[in-house]
């Protein structure tokens, strides 16, 4: 069954429809069947109280007048005393069966009665064998179509007793008959007639009414907030007080719409300066271009969760320096975590303004954040150093597993968590990892929102699919390796739980 043929069945207008039709026929056909059957009864008793009647006067009128066999003008008083009665058609026949007259007069006309109606005459023979309950005459009464065989004795001119039979109708009963169809058909006609107005009438009470309420229902949810019930509110019934409910309603909405617009419209120019205000924390990597830094950050909302930070560092007394790359991802999202991503920044820009040591960096910045934000928050970030040639350093605190892969022999390194995340307790001391790299090794920083993406055909993205991507591109730029990177996973993300940053630092000369 189609969805259009399932919502007519389960339509309250089908139904209510389908239940008066049934309904209505049901009614008509009751009291047709009862108009027919009560005059049915009356017009059967009419029909038999006739027909006793009239052959009663008949065996009266017949009863003086004596016919021969001959058609005589004693037979045209015999047959026009007939016609009186509507009697047309007779038969005059002897005891023993012959035929002596018959009306209308044929050549071709029997000579001889049946045997049936040969013994019907004895019934009612007054010969000197009768008997005093014998009938008088004997009828026959068909009450489908209101006919009568009639068989009456009589005498003849010379006191032989002769049988008269006719076949006849009487008008009265035949035009009363017709009457009654007639009126049965009225009966029927007005029901359906009436029937049917007072469904147009329901119709236009109730479901015309309930057809702008649908209408006007479906407006609403397509947006069109200023949509009114119109009509004219005069019946002052349940439906016109659900009309008016329902513009109050749709002005209450309208109302609510509009203000949340305008306080998501000032949302939205207030989130905008957030994420620009952010963006200037973000550091640029032209004074970094030796490490030729492949960078995608791409927060979920205009703000993010998503923080990181380049730092160099050179100190006079030795004339060493040392390069850092920091990256965090604070709990939740939006303006939340955004504002602690700034807390960050600020904090870790002056703490290593104190002291350069990246330990003593990360160490404070845990503190800061224990302290100042009361255990509410934290986050996971990574701190990847480089101030000895051939050696990286990381600090991982709770963050996704970073990746140092060598092109040349697309050998895979992950450098596991050393410790919780960030503002988990203020007395929590890190260390730094050291690990040996060559010149052009690529160092793979990452958010969870790479790895933690739901994807269509289920599960998540993962870390396996994204380190497959990158040693497939291992030979690109490190730009175009994650710019491949969030390709693939656009094509195959269900939806971004998460803001998303990789980070690509490549092991300079």
């Amino acid at each position: 069954m189609t969805k259009s043929k399932i919502k007519t069945t389960n339509s309250l207008r089908f139904k209510i429809g389908l239940f008066y039709s049934l309904l209505a026929l049901l009614n008509i056909i009751f009291f047709t069947v009862m108009i027919f059957e009560n005059q049915s009864d009356l017009l059967l008793k009419n029909f038999q109280f006739q027909s006793e009647n009239l052959a009663n006067t008949i065996l009266a009128d017949l009863q003086n007048i004596g016919i021969t066999e001959e058609r005589d003008e004693v037979f045209e008083v015999f047959r026009k005393t007939l016609k009186l009665y509507d009697i047309e058609k007779f038969l005059i026949f002897q005891q023993d069966g012959r035929v002596w007259l018959q009306e209308p007069f044929s050549n071709e006309s029997t000579s001889q009665v049946s045997e049936f109606l040969l013994r019907k005459s004895k019934e009612v023979s007054a010969d000197k064998d009768g008997s005093l309950f014998k009938s008088r005459y004997n009828l026959d009464l068909n009450e489908k179509d209101f006919t009568v065989d009639f068989l009456l004795p009589i005498h003849s001119k010379t006191g032989e007793e002769i049988f008269l039979f006719t076949h006849f109708n009487i008008a009265s009963i035949q035009e009363r008959l017709k009457q009654l169809y007639i009126q049965v058909a009225y009966a029927v006609v007005w029901g359906v007639v009436f029937h049917l107005i007072f469904a147009i009438l329901v119709y236009r009470a109730i479901f015309r009414r309930v057809d702008i309420l649908d209408s006007a229902s479906k407006k609403m949810a397509m947006g069109e907030l200023k949509t009114r019930i119109e009509w004219n509110f005069k019946n002052e019934d349940e439906l016109d007080n659900l009309g008016r409910s329902f513009n109050g309603m749709a002005e209450e909405i309208e109302t609510k719409v509009n203000t949340i617009t305008k306080l998501n419209d000032e949302i939205g120019q207030e989130l905008q300066i957030g994420k620009e205000v952010q963006e200037l924390f973000l550091p640029s990597n032209k004074k970094y271009k030796k490490f030729k830094i492949g960078k995608l950050y791409r927060p979920m909302r205009e703000v993010s969760g998503d923080i990181y930070q380049y730092f160099h560092f050179e100190e006079e007394k030795d004339s060493s320096e040392s390069y850092c790359f920091f990256l965090a991802d604070a709990s939740g999202h939006g303006v939340s975590a955004a504002l602690v991503t700034v807390v960050m920044a600020m904090s870790l820009q002056s703490i290593v303004k104190e002291n350069h040591s990246p330990i003593h960096a990360i160490n404070s910045l845990g503190e800061v954040i224990a302290n100042r934000l009361q255990a509410s928050f934290f986050a996971t970030g990574v701190f990847v150093v480089f101030n000895e040639p051939g050696k990286v350093k990381f600090v991982n605190a709770g963050h996704n597993a970073p990746f140092i892969i060598r092109p040349s022999t697309k050998e895979v390194r992950y450098i596991d968590s050393s410790g919780p995340p960030l503002g988990m307790g203020d007395d929590i001391q890190y260390s730094l990892d050291e690990f040996s790299v060559e010149p052009g090794d690529k160092i793979i920083l990452y958010t969870d929102g790479v790895v933690e993406t739901p994807v269509k055909e289920g599960g998540l993205f993962g870390l396996e699919r994204f380190v497959e991507i990158v040693l497939n591109h291992i030979d690109d730029s490190n730009s175009e390796i994650v710019e491949k990177a969030m390709e693939e996973l656009e094509l195959a993300h269900e939806e971004y739980k998460d803001d998303v940053t990789m980070i690509i630092i490549e092991v300079p000369e």
